[in-house]
């Protein structure tokens, strides 16, 4: 989707019909620049398009309910409009809202454009979904210097992944799924109202289930939490280290070393440990059965051969002595005689070839338990050898890390002891949110064995008459069908994560003055990493940037998915970033590396700068990709009185941007040629 024209009438500062945007279509010039100072109309602008499409505003929108412009309503006009004029898939539309401040009602129309004439449109919310979807327009619509809510508590990386990839088809199907479970379960319940264990098995399942759910939002919390605290504590760290005081900043980075060190040796003990608990799990029983075995094979011995002819004299012997009628010592073995039937009588004896393999098979098991446990004896050895070193290595850089604690607390500096006290608060918080963090999991283990084990029981449970098997069986299958969606959704999740984590990267390595790259955690906060490693502490401009090539990204993912089928996913979109005031905290050299991914990476780019953004790096970045230019101007029935000049230099030509003694208090559109 590419916009086209923009009109307003009467809306907010624009009074009149005669304000009208027409908004630059090329590939190449695809910027369409709008210069405004500050309350003039920038955020105004941004928000037209929102309200005309969904009718509604961005959240740091002031004064939501006064649509109407003041002077229209002074002279009895009650009504405004927005018109958004659009391309998508190479078809021409256009929206119009009209608000009316008598009924505070609005109304959309939408018509497609064909030779000029224009024909409505009836299902317009499903064509404005597939143009621009709700979810996804916010990401399309940025007001710049509240970009920083990616990174807050309320909306992170993870939502804004999640309704790019267009997650809310599903998410909203998984939870129909859920209501309508629940009523077969209250169905299946009141069928069998008679059947208490089953009514009962029923009850804890929804119940454990809540706890579960509940559990897992708790710890999601935490971790977010857990985050946070990770990062003022690497902050307070950095502070210390570069205090400009030489002993803290020595102590402190030994502190850091020891730490580390301590951290590998408790990863150590717990690989240890790991590896000892598997070594009992797999051959443990065998130190047990070495003594049993070797009883076992002297008992096979003395039981099994006590009496028999030792190999070779065995069955086979006998058998040819008896055959040929010649004993092996030369004489003659008569049918009949007593020398024939004393040889006869020894095939009872006879060790016979079966029982000879089973006596091998008997000792060579017999020999494998005591090899195995000589080598299961060897190995416990040599884990419990390494667990008391690490144990012992640990003890001394404990001991080592207190002193050097001791050292640096004992420097006499305020702002020393000040930064210490803030590190070690954030230590204890941390401390105790991980302790949180580990006792939830547990618990959620528990909890989802629990679940499991109960619907295991309830099926055993179910009554077994035709509409109890018939709900059981649809209930199940909602079952299996949540768990699918589930898995999928986190599995698009995490591959697309990848993606945008290299888009940014991409970025960043681009027009990042410094050699960072960018992380990601399993909670999908994003994070710069400097060269060596470590988390960077953020200027605002950092956070800024990252912010931007983060948007960036998921504009570009978007576009990607605009042709994605099937109908487990909405499809994404390509639509212009449109962006007010973007390079507010940034200094020249990243407003200039802003200024040139920012056109790379949108297909269509509105930016709306006040003149101290405009000046500098950034007019000569964008000049060349700049299709159309506009400059709001300020009118006002109060006179200048002492108030300077309000002007403005752009391509080489002076606009005055503040005109006084007017008719009318608002702004007026004057396009820069």
């Amino acid at each position: 989707m590419k916009i086209k024209r923009i009109k307003l009438c009467d809306f907010r500062q624009f009074f009149g019909n005669k304000n009208t945007f027409e908004f630059s279509v090329d590939t190449k010039r695809n910027i369409t620049l709008i210069h405004a100072e500050n309350g003039v109309g920038k955020t105004t602008i941004l928000n037209s398009i929102l309200w005309c499409f969904y009718n509604k505003f961005t959240e740091d929108f002031e004064s939501k309910t006064k649509i109407v412009n003041i002077d229209a309503l002074e002279q009895g006009i009650n009504k405004c409009e927005v018109e958004v004029e659009f391309i998508h898939e190479d078809k021409n539309y256009s929206a119009k809202r009209i608000y009316n401040e008598t009924t505070k009602e609005s109304s959309l129309t939408l018509f497609a454009i064909i030779d000029g004439d224009y024909q409505p449109i009836y299902n317009d919310k499903n064509l404005l979904n597939s143009v621009i979807p709700e979810e996804m327009a916010e990401y399309f619509l940025f007001h710049g210097e509240g970009i920083s809510k990616l990174q807050s508590e309320n909306s992170n990386f993870r939502e804004a992944i999640r309704d790019i990839l267009g997650f809310n088809l599903a998410l909203k199907a998984i939870e129909d799924l859920n209501l309508i479970k629940g009523k077969w379960q209250l169905q299946l319940q009141k069928i069998n109202q008679n059947e208490k264990k089953f009514n009962k098995l029923s009850e804890e399942i929804n119940y454990n289930q809540v706890q579960l759910n509940d559990k897992h939002a708790k710890r999601q919390d935490i971790n977010y939490q857990i985050n946070e605290y990770k990062l003022i504590k690497k902050n307070l760290d950095d502070e210390i280290i570069n205090c400009k005081i030489a002993d803290a900043t020595v102590l402190k980075r030994n502190i850091q070393s020891v730490e580390k060190d301590i951290s590998l040796r408790k990863t150590d003990i717990i690989r240890e440990e790991t590896k000892r608990q598997k070594l009992i799990n797999n051959y443990g029983w065998r130190i047990f059965g070495i003594n049993l075995s070797e009883k076992s094979i002297d008992f096979i011995e003395t039981s099994t051969l006590a009496g028999k002819i030792p190999a070779p004299y065995d069955e086979t012997l006998v058998n040819d002595i008896l055959n040929k009628r010649i004993c092996i010592c030369g004489r003659e073995v008569i049918n009949g005689s007593q020398e024939f039937e004393n040889i006869n009588n020894l095939i009872d004896k006879a060790n016979t070839a079966e029982l000879t393999n089973r006596l091998v098979k008997a000792r060579s098991f017999s020999q494998n338990i005591g090899n195995n446990a000589k080598e299961f004896i060897d190995t416990y050895n040599d884990i419990t050898f390494a667990l008391k070193r690490l144990h012992h290595e640990s003890a001394e850089l404990g001991t080592r890390l207190k002193n050097l604690i001791v050292q640096l607390d004992s420097i006499d500096d305020l702002k020393l002891k000040e930064l210490r006290s803030k590190e070690n608060d954030a230590s204890s918080k941390l401390s105790n949110l991980e302790l949180s963090n580990n006792s939830l999991a547990r618990e959620i283990d528990i909890l989802t064995s629990k679940v499991s084990q109960l619907k295991n029981e309830i099926i055993k449970h179910t009554p077994m008459n035709d509409p109890s098997l018939k709900l059981s069986s649809s209930i199940l299958f909602i079952e299996k069908t949540i768990s699918a969606c589930q898995s999928k959704l986190k599995q698009t999740e995490i591959n697309s994560k990848d993606l945008i984590k290299k888009y940014v990267n991409d970025i960043i390595e681009e027009f990042s003055r410094k050699d960072f790259t960018v992380s990601v955690d399993d909670n999908f906060k994003f994070e710069l990493i400097r060269k060596g490693g470590g988390i960077v502490a953020k200027s605002k401009g950092e956070k800024l940037i990252l912010n931007l090539a983060f948007v960036s990204a998921l504009i570009k993912l978007a576009a990607q998915r605009s042709k994605a089928e099937g109908k487990f996913l909405q499809p994404g979109t390509v639509a212009p970033f449109i962006i007010d005031a973007p390079f507010g905290e940034l200094d020249e050299t990243y407003r200039e590396a802003t200024a040139k991914f920012l056109p790379e990476n949108s297909e269509q780019l509105v930016l709306l700068l006040s003149s101290s953004h405009w000046r500098g790096t950034v007019s000569g970045a964008l000049k060349d990709k700049i299709g159309r230019e506009y400059l709001l101007i300020s009118h006002k029935k109060s006179s200048r009185g002492k108030k300077p000049i309000d002007e403005i230099f752009i391509n080489g030509k002076k606009y005055i941007q503040s005109i006084y003694e007017d008719d009318f208090d608002g702004t007026s559109i004057c396009e820069v040629k």
